[in-house]
C-alpha cells in the first residue's frame, strides 16, 4: 500500500511539470526584435589595400579626409612617410593610411617625441598633357 502513494506521487509530480513545460513552451511574450539600424562605415573602409590605420592626435583643424600629409618623426626630423592618406579625422585625430612596412617606424615615431604632419599639395596637371593625365 505504500508502495502505491509513492506511485502517484511520481505521477502527479510528472503531470505538474509536464504542465509547467506546456505552459513555457506556448509562451510568445517574447518582445519584438528592434530593426538592425545600418551602421556608417568606419575608417578601416577607406583604407587603400597594403596599409594600415595609425591614429595620430593634432591639435589643428587644417586637415580632411582624403588630404595626403608627410610624416615627420619630431625627434629627428627624419620623414617617416611621404604621401600618407587622411583615412578619418576628429577634433583631436586623424587616422592616416600608412603602408604596411612603415607601420613600425611611424608607431616609434609617434612614441619617442611625436610627429609633425606636413600637408602635401594636390599632383598638378599638365596643361599639355592629355585628360586625365598628371605631371611627376
Amino acid at each position: 500500500m505504500l508502495y502505491r502513494h509513492r506511485w502517484l506521487r511520481w505521477a502527479a509530480a510528472a503531470a505538474a511539470a509536464l504542465a509547467v513545460f506546456a505552459a513555457l513552451s506556448g509562451d510568445t511574450s517574447d518582445p519584438p526584435q528592434a530593426p538592425v539600424e545600418a551602421v556608417p562605415p568606419g575608417p578601416s573602409t577607406r583604407l587603400p589595400p597594403g596599409t594600415r590605420g595609425v591614429p595620430v592626435p593634432v591639435d589643428s583643424t587644417v586637415f580632411a579626409v582624403g588630404d595626403a600629409v608627410d610624416v615627420h618623426a619630431v625627434l629627428d626630423g627624419a620623414a617617416v612617410v611621404r604621401g600618407a592618406a587622411i583615412a578619418s579625422v576628429t577634433t583631436d585625430e586623424v587616422i592616416l593610411a600608412v603602408p604596411s612596412d612603415r607601420v613600425d617606424a611611424t608607431v616609434d615615431a609617434l612614441a619617442t617625441g611625436g610627429v609633425m604632419l606636413v600637408l602635401v599639395p594636390p599632383p598638378q596637371r599638365d596643361p599639355a598633357a592629355p585628360a586625365g593625365a598628371t605631371s611627376g
